[in-house]
C-alpha cells in the first residue's frame, strides 16, 4: 500500500465520520394537547321559504292544501324549537294573504292531517343530530268566498329557538 493510498482512505474514512447521525446521550419527553370546542349552535338553513297554493280560480268549492319545508342543523343533542309568527297580515284571528284592500285566510299546520296548528307558542320541538333537518310546513286555505283576482301575499317570520 502506498502512502496515497494509506491518505485517500483516511480522507474517506474523515468524510464518512463526518456524515455519519450524532448520537444523541439523554431524550426528554413532553405532551401535545389537541383539542376543539363544539358550542351550542343552531342554524336556520332556509331563510326564504315559499309556501304556494298555485293558480286558484276559486276558494269557494273546498279546502285547497300545500305544503313545503325548512331546514334547521343544530349541534348533536341540542333541544330546539321552531316557531312560526301569525303574519304581517294578522286579522280576525287568522292568518291572511293580502292583495291590495283583499284578504285570503289561510292555516299554517305542523301535520299532514292539519290538526296542529303553528304558532309562536305552538311549536315543534325537537333534538339536533349534527346535520340539516328537514321540517315540514302544511298549509290550508279553507273554504270561504273567493274575492276579487290578484297575487294574494303574506310574509310569516320563523323563529328557530335553542
Amino acid at each position: 500500500m502506498t502512502i496515497k493510498q494509506i491518505m485517500l482512505g483516511l480522507s474517506a474514512l474523515a468524510l464518512s465520520a463526518s456524515l455519519a447521525p450524532a448520537a444523541y446521550a439523554a431524550t426528554d419527553t413532553g405532551t401535545l394537547t389537541v383539542k376543539a370546542h363544539i358550542g351550542a349552535a343552531c342554524t336556520l338553513k332556509t331563510k326564504d321559504a315559499t309556501l304556494d297554493f298555485g293558480n286558484l280560480a276559486s276558494i269557494g268549492d273546498a279546502n285547497h292544501d300545500a305544503e313545503t319545508s325548512i331546514t334547521v342543523q343544530c349541534s348533536k343533542d341540542q333541544a330546539y324549537s321552531v316557531g312560526l309568527n301569525d303574519g304581517a297580515n294578522v286579522g280576525e284571528s287568522s292568518r291572511r294573504m293580502k292583495s291590495g284592500d283583499n284578504y285570503i285566510r289561510y292555516g299554517l299546520y305542523q301535520n299532514a292531517a292539519r290538526t296542529q296548528g303553528w304558532g309562536n307558542y305552538a311549536v315543534i320541538k325537537a333534538n339536533g343530530n349534527g346535520t340539516d333537518q328537514k321540517i315540514p310546513i302544511y298549509g290550508r286555505i279553507g273554504k270561504q268566498a273567493t274575492p276579487p283576482a290578484g297575487d294574494y301575499i303574506d310574509t310569516v317570520a320563523i323563529t328557530v329557538t335553542y
